[in-house]
C-alpha cells in the first residue's frame, strides 16, 4: 500500500510540473503625469489670429477672449477659420484672491524677416482681480487686437507675451 500511495503522489507531482498549453506575452506602455504646484500659472494654449489677407489699407485683427470668436477691420479680410485666445490655467487656494497683470505688448515679427505686427491690445476674459474658484483654479484668457499694414508682406509672424498672476 505504501507503494501504491507513492505512486500516485509521484503521478500528480508529475503531473502539476509538465507546462500545459499556457502562453504569455508582455509588451511596455508610457506614462507620464504633471504635477502642478500651488501658486502656478500654466499655459496651455497660444493666441493665434489666424490666416489673414492683406489689403491695400491698414486694418485690425480682434480676437475675442470670452468666445475666440475673430473679427477684422480696414483692409484686413480672415482667411478661413482660425484664431483663438491663449489660454492659461491659473492655480492656487480655494478662493484665492488674485491680480493679472501683462507685460510689454507683443511684435509680431516675421519668420525669415522682413516685416512685423504689432499687437496694441490684450484683453482678458474677465476683471485683472478675481477669486479662484472653490477648487482653486481659474482658466485664464487672453485675446488681442493685432495691427495689420496695408500690403503686409505674407509669411508667418510670431511673437511672444508675459502674464502675471499675484497671489494674495
Amino acid at each position: 500500500m505504501k507503494r501504491k500511495t507513492m505512486g500516485a503522489a509521484c503521478a500528480a507531482a508529475l503531473a502539476l510540473g509538465l507546462p500545459g498549453a499556457a502562453t504569455a506575452a508582455d509588451d511596455t506602455a508610457g506614462s507620464e503625469a504633471v504635477i502642478v504646484t500651488p501658486l502656478s500659472l500654466v499655459n496651455t494654449s497660444d493666441l493665434e489670429f489666424g490666416a489673414l489677407l492683406a489689403g491695400p489699407t491698414a486694418g485690425t485683427v480682434i480676437i475675442n477672449p470670452n468666445n475666440d470668436a475673430r473679427s477684422t477691420t480696414g483692409g484686413v479680410t480672415a482667411a478661413g477659420s482660425g484664431g483663438q485666445a491663449a489660454q492659461f490655467w491659473t492655480y492656487g487656494g480655494p478662493r484665492q484672491f488674485i491680480f493679472v497683470t501683462r507685460g510689454p505688448l507683443p511684435v509680431l515679427d516675421r519668420v525669415g524677416g522682413g516685416g512685423s505686427m504689432n499687437v496694441s491690445q490684450l484683453t482678458l476674459n474677465g476683471s485683472v482681480f478675481r477669486f479662484l474658484n472653490s477648487a482653486g483654479l481659474l482658466d485664464l484668457r487672453v485675446g488681442g487686437t493685432l495691427q495689420v499694414g496695408a500690403n503686409q508682406a505674407p509669411g508667418t509672424y510670431e511673437g511672444d507675451f508675459q502674464i502675471t498672476v499675484t497671489y494674495f
